[in-house]
């Protein structure tokens, strides 16, 4: 990096910028500054409302849009106007090299720096949900729909072609890039970290049953009723097993009838909503941490489960498919409750099989994802757009990238080799 320090500004257009909150965006917001500051870096960040309990050093300056939470969320002109009239305050003071506005909603808002001349970063995006994957049908026709599709892609275009790089969480994301080799060039792979001092895994193994978690919100699209089915059919192979229900939302009314009503129902517990603070015990405890979303952005709970050393089972659409390799869990097709008891049955059967998937995802957590790291990696990208950098990026996205997630899309097979064969052959396994 620079000899230097950066003068950064940081537009973080979703609510709240937070530190203890449970919100995913403003959680990783808050880490990526509270991290650039601790570099040296002095940052000006504009935001809609924050929330913070630790605040940031002295090198950062807060400027907030609303004086409380509850207020309504601004249009995206309304945001843009604000954020310039602060940008143009903040370079009557001082220099700005680089403009970085994270999260971004795709609503046109970075286009509010076109024109200032300065290198502007996006993200980094997550994926994008699969339509319908909340499993309710669209009002609007086939036509409409590809309408919409149209028009967002071409204000993604625009406010893409305007940035000098675009961040991508995962290469899940790529399905919020539009015509990804015209821009490769400003593709750079930039996942979220996580305190790995603060998810970690358990001292000693659990003496209890083997237990299932799934630690997410209780919607459709999150895959609980594909977790539910699969569990019928696991609960008749494995007696001691229990899965346990961590979250609130909508389908959780319906979930707990559905649940009552089963032979399994002494298995199952209902956590309820979990402070933020108790998460990482909750993941020390049980035997697999399961998340069968439909298309999930990104997957931080996976991330901390990993960091808690535990092995998973993932579907193979979304964050979760890319992060999990063979060697850390697997990764079975959405909505199919078949593939899920096969791939939880192996293994609950085979505990050294376990042990060794939670030790290889805690490396990664320590050598791809810890706070640290990933700072690391995004100051290289911030010299890469400031021209500072004569060295090969590895988080480039690469041609060989996109048309790798083009053949899992179109075959819809697991990650590393997990095909449909698979599938088949551990369910010939468990009929016989």
């Amino acid at each position: 990096m620079r000899k230097q320090p950066l003068s950064i500004f940081i537009s973080f257009p979703t609510k709240p910028l937070t530190d203890w909150l449970p919100s995913g965006d403003g959680l990783v917001a808050y880490q990526i500054i509270a991290g650039l500051a601790e570099r040296g870096h002095c940052l000006h960040v504009a935001t809609q409302y924050a929330d913070i309990q630790s605040p940031f050093s002295s090198r950062v300056t807060v400027y907030q849009m609303d004086a409380q939470r509850e207020q309504p969320r601004s249009s995206p002109l309304t945001y843009m106007q604000w954020t310039r009239r602060i940008l143009r305050s903040v370079r009557a003071a001082t220099q700005v090299d680089l403009i970085h506005e994270l999260n971004p909603v795709l609503s046109l808002r970075s286009l509010a720096f076109a024109g200032t001349r300065i290198p502007v970063v996006l993200g980094p995006h997550s994926s994008r949900w699969p339509m319908h994957s909340d499993g309710r049908r669209s009002l609007l026709s086939t036509s409409q729909h590809r309408i919409r599709h149209l028009l967002k892609n071409a204000c993604v275009n625009r406010q893409h072609r305007c940035a000098k790089a675009i961040l991508l969480s995962t290469h899940a994301a790529l399905n919020n890039v539009f015509q990804a080799e015209r821009i490769i060039d400003r593709l750079f792979l930039l996942p979220p970290g996580i305190d790995d001092r603060k998810f970690t895994p358990a001292q000693t193994a659990s003496s209890g049953p083997p237990t299932i978690l799934f630690l997410a919100n209780v919607v459709v699209r999150k895959g609980i009723y594909s977790l539910l089915d699969a569990f019928d059919t696991l609960a008749k192979r494995v007696p001691g097993v229990h899965l346990i229900i961590a979250g609130d939302g909508p389908a959780l009314p319906a979930v707990k009838e559905k649940v009552s009503g089963s032979h399994y129902r002494n298995r199952v517990q209902f956590r309820g909503r979990i402070d933020r603070a108790d998460i990482p015990s909750l993941l020390r405890q049980c035997t697999i941490y399961c998340l069968p979303s439909h298309g999930e952005p990104f997957g931080m709970t996976a991330l901390e489960a990993m960091a808690c050393g535990k092995p998973l089972v993932v579907t193979n659409a979304g964050g979760p498919g890319y992060m999990i390799s063979e060697q850390g869990g697997r990764s079975v097709p959405v909505d199919n409750p078949t593939a899920l008891a096969c791939a939880l049955d192996e293994l609950l059967s085979d505990p050294e099989l376990c042990r060794r998937m939670g030790e290889h995802n805690r490396a990664q957590i320590e050598t791809q994802y810890s706070w640290p790291i990933v700072i690391s990696r995004l100051e290289n990208i911030y010299r890469e757009v400031l021209g500072d950098n004569s060295q090969i990026n590895p988080d480039r996205i690469t041609i060989a990238d996109i048309a790798e997630y083009r053949r899992r899309h179109r075959l819809n097979v697991t990650p590393e080799g997990s095909s449909q064969a698979w599938i088949e052959a551990k369910e010939r396994a468990a009929r016989a």
